[in-house]
């Protein structure tokens, strides 16, 4: 049988509250309601595709590019009518 992680497992590695690590186990497919469990590839797989942002994506690195050339200069942002 494959081992199961509780709310309490994800609360240790992550050291968020009680209650996101009931979201996080309840966003792995699948999961069992009582008591709140999912099993440990299912929980990979959720954090495998937690995945923001990539270093190596071209998004990446042109938020980088931009954000170097306005290092130093003054930036006006418009406001809102």
């Amino acid at each position: 049988m494959e081992k199961l992680i509780t709310v309490a497992d994800v609360k240790e590695r992550y050291g968020c509250s009680r209650q996101t690590a009931r979201k996080y186990i309840r966003e792995c497919k699948p999961h069992m309601e009582k008591p709140l469990t999912t099993t440990e590839r299912a929980f990979t797989e959720w954090e495998a595709n937690r995945v923001a942002f990539e270093e190596k994506s071209i998004t990446y690195r042109m938020i980088q590019d931009a954000v170097d050339q306005l290092k130093g200069k003054r930036v006006i942002v418009p406001r809102r009518r």
